[in-house]
């Protein structure tokens, strides 16, 4: 059963406002958009996998997806985690479309889709990467660092794994599987694994401990594309024609002149942009620079009509989801 679900990426959010929010000739703008459409696909893959691991609803399954964690100065991430007191699973998901070509001898892999060839880091380096470090925070946290298995799983049942050469039998290549198989692989495991190497108590004791030491990442996504806050358009945008020049605010309404559109709570939309794009907090000030409103009353109603959370006082209070 899911201990921790699977959160929709906010890199998804930061990236569409974001290409609401640059010019529609902007140099960074096919490279937004091509990782834009990357990472939804690596979320809809991951989602396939976490259809298929709800069959395992017995309580012996704690099942965490997408849990980050740090050794450290260095962040992980680890796609989906299966904890049992037998062993634990660490899953690494793939979506990759047309032929995935694996060399397991060089560690090489290459998927081939409409006649182009494309490298990718070897999946099998990437998952040790990962169970290394886990096994690094397990230790770190006094917990058991035997019994841990690793799957990379590919998402997408149409792909073809093509091996340059056929693995042998115990070779890590043999854990690359597709996401129908996983039943069967947890199956395997069951049977393999009959001994108790946590307690029902040492389980419970990590799934907290694993709960309470994810962090959330929130990428600066103007550093990502080299992006300064000059280059963002601000102001309230329509949100039905996309017109590029904001909204004007008259009779508390947010109006639209070039389609008539009217709307009191443009403005939340617009706010949504400014945490997802410019920064995590918010003044009095930083509002009406960015939705072009010149009344500092109006900005103050605005704000605490929101519910933002708020910290310090006077001219120097900011707000904050």
């Amino acid at each position: 059963m899911a201990v921790k679900e699977r959160e929709f990426p906010i890199r998804i959010h930061q990236n569409n406002a974001l290409l609401k929010r640059i010019r529609k000739n902007h140099e960074v703008r096919p490279r937004v958009e091509s990782d834009l459409k990357n990472i939804a696909a690596g979320y809809k893959g991951e989602k396939t996998v976490d259809y298929h691991l709800g069959y395992l609803e017995d309580k012996k399954y704690s099942i965490f997806h997408n849990i980050r964690l740090q050794v450290g100065s260095q962040y992980f991430q680890i796609d989906t985690l299966i904890i049992t007191t037998c062993y634990i699973v660490i899953i690494e998901v793939k979506n990759l479309a047309g032929i995935i070509r694996i060399d397991p001898q060089i560690r090489q892999c290459t998927r081939i889709l409409n006649d182009t060839q494309e490298g990718f880091i070897d999946p099998i380096s990437q998952v040790e990467k990962s169970t290394l470090l886990f096994k690094k925070w397990l230790s770190q946290h006094g917990f058991q660092t035997t019994s841990i298995e690793f799957l990379v799983v590919i998402s997408n049942p149409q792909t073809t794994i093509d091996y340059t050469m056929r693995p042998a039998p115990h070779s890590q290549y043999t854990k690359i599987i597709h996401s129908q198989n996983i039943l069967q692989y947890v199956t395997t495991l069951n049977n393999k694994y009959n001994n108790e190497v946590m307690t029902s108590k040492e389980v419970q004791k990590l799934k907290k401990m694993l709960l309470k030491k994810h962090s959330v990442l929130l990428s600066n996504i103007l550093d990502i594309y080299g992006l300064t806050r000059n280059e963002i358009l601000t102001g309230v945008l329509c949100e039905r024609c996309n017109n590029v020049s904001p909204l004007t605010r008259i009779s508390n309404y947010w109006t639209c002149f070039q389609c008539s559109y009217k709307s009191k709570t443009a403005h939340i939309q617009a706010l949504d942009d400014y945490f997802l794009l410019m920064d995590d907090r918010i003044t009095n000030r930083t509002l009406r620079e960015f939705l072009h409103i010149p009344s500092r009353n109006t900005a103050t109603y605005m704000l605490k009509s929101l519910n933002l959370k708020s910290s310090g006082s006077g001219k120097g209070i900011y707000y904050y989801k």
